[in-house]
């Protein structure tokens, strides 16, 4: 006869069997490790474009370059756990930057609504990587970032180029050297530096020269001349200032800046900057203490030195797939993106075209892993509103981005831009909660790919988010 706990022992190990067995899943283990595990994932790729066989490398199912408005976009949307896809989102700061509010950014520092990414990411299936992109070899799939300081590379089955713009500063001898930007980060002459220069120089007459025209040089005149009255602000455009939509809508930004007191010089072209005082082609020379350059925009030159086609703006040319022309493993979106097809609404630099096209891109790699096709990309516009200091200019837009019915001025144009601006910001906010469910107007522009067109244009490329 068993005695103590020999005498439970048949029972005891019965319950432990049968205990372990309940909370054994049903669904065999997956071999890979982790999303966010530190140890490197060893792959063994049969790709030509691929490592070597049986080399150790970092390798993600997409990789999202940028996180602007559509590479956020595009990583949340991937970042569907379901998907089960490896996801890698590359940033070089770990805040996000609302490009459409840098001309606050002259006065104080603006607060970001999204101060850490990489916590506003947990809760999803993204790696947040802070690193600066250095290099992207589309031959081999591989990125090469720098990351604390040290170098690395990580490889990619598809990529989403969503790096954005910058200041154009090529097309005018001297403006790199002698005129601020408005872009982010930390460089001597960006956002950051001209609010210090402007500070410097609140107490005095100053003379501030703004270059472009178009909404950014609008939205720098105007903010500066808001916030310091006592400074004498001009206006330089190419064309005539405000033009960058209809006739109504340049007489409500004319009228507004005029309003503030700036100072309006149309038709001069700009042929060289020097340390204090901008030439035009018309021989005028124009003095200032502090010249703000906005004068066109660019995107980074990573595409361009990866031997990817390229527009003259450094932009990469993709098709009515968002897929680049020359390397179909890339995408674009956004300000980095030159769509060669009809896109419904014109395809130009906004927050709007920069999300759409970032869920989009997302769509495609999705269907592409999924062996499908998906209809050409379109949207469509229906309003857009340009900050003029302390008023602005709000106006409807039909489809095609064509201002109609009326355009508001004013201070209440301004407070209804700052409502729009929150709610692209939630737009991501709710792609986070809800991934997969927002669509976007106009999606449906583009006619369906047919019956034929599935069966004869086998996807090319497919991603494997079970390796």
């Amino acid at each position: 006869m068993l005695q103590g706990r020999d005498r439970n022992w048949p029972r005891a190990t019965v319950a432990r069997l049968l205990f372990s067995r309940s909370q054994r899943s049903p669904w065999p283990r997956r071999a890979t490790p982790s999303l966010f595990s530190k140890q490197k994932v060893r792959v063994q790729r049969k790709s030509s474009m691929s490592p070597s066989l049986g080399s150790s490398q970092e390798v993600y199912d997409v990789v999202v370059l940028g996180a602007g408005y559509a590479g956020m976009m595009a990583a949340l949307r991937l970042g569907r756990r379901r998907l089960g896809l490896r996801v890698a989102l590359v940033n070089g700061s770990e805040q996000f930057v609302e490009r459409v509010r840098l001309q606050e950014s002259m006065v104080a520092p603006v607060k970001p609504r999204i101060a850490s990414l990489s916590r506003y990411l947990r809760r999803t299936n993204v790696q947040f990587i802070r690193a600066r992109v250095l290099s992207l070899d589309p031959v081999r799939n591989m990125v090469t970032i720098e990351e604390d300081g040290s170098p690395r590379t990580i490889a990619f089955e598809q990529l989403i180029y969503a790096l954005g713009s910058h200041v154009d500063t090529d097309n005018a001898p001297g403006a790199l050297q002698h005129a601020f930007r408005l872009d982010p980060g930390e460089d001597p002459r960006s956002a950051a530096a001209l609010r210090a220069a402007l500070h410097a120089l609140a107490g005095c007459s100053a003379r501030v020269l703004a270059v472009g025209g178009g909404p950014l040089s609008v939205e720098a005149a105007g903010e500066a001349k808001s916030t310091w009255p006592n400074m004498s602000v001009t206006l330089l455009s190419l064309t005539s200032a405000g033009d960058f939509s209809s006739a109504k809508v340049q007489s409500v930004v004319r009228r507004d800046l005029t309003r503030l007191g700036v100072e309006l010089v149309d038709n001069e072209r700009v042929i060289e900057i020097e340390s204090n005082v901008v030439n035009t082609a018309s021989g005028r020379r124009f003095p200032f203490d502090i010249c703000i350059w906005a004068a066109g925009m660019r995107a980074p030159p990573i595409a361009t030195q990866a031997g990817l086609e390229v527009d003259a703006q450094d932009r990469v040319v993709v098709g009515t797939d968002l897929r680049s022309v020359s390397h179909p493993a890339i995408l674009a979106v956004g300000d980095s993106a030159h769509p060669n097809g009809p896109t419904g609404a014109p395809f130009r630099a906004s927050a709007l075209a920069a999300a759409v096209s970032g869920v989009y891109a997302a769509e495609q790699v999705i269907a592409r892993n999924q062996g499908r096709l998906i209809r050409p990309f379109s949207f469509s516009t229906f309003a857009q509103a340009v900050a003029v200091g302390r008023f602005a200019a709000l106006f409807p837009l039909d489809a095609n981005d064509h201002q109609m019915l009326f355009v508001l001025g004013g201070r209440a144009a301004s407070v209804l831009r700052s409502i729009l601006i929150w709610l692209v910001l939630h737009f991501i906010t709710f792609e986070r909660l809800l991934p997969g469910v927002q669509t976007w107007p106009g999606r449906k522009r583009a006619a369906a790919p047919s019956a034929s067109q599935k069966s004869a244009d086998r996807p090319d490329v497919q991603l494997k988010a079970g390796r």
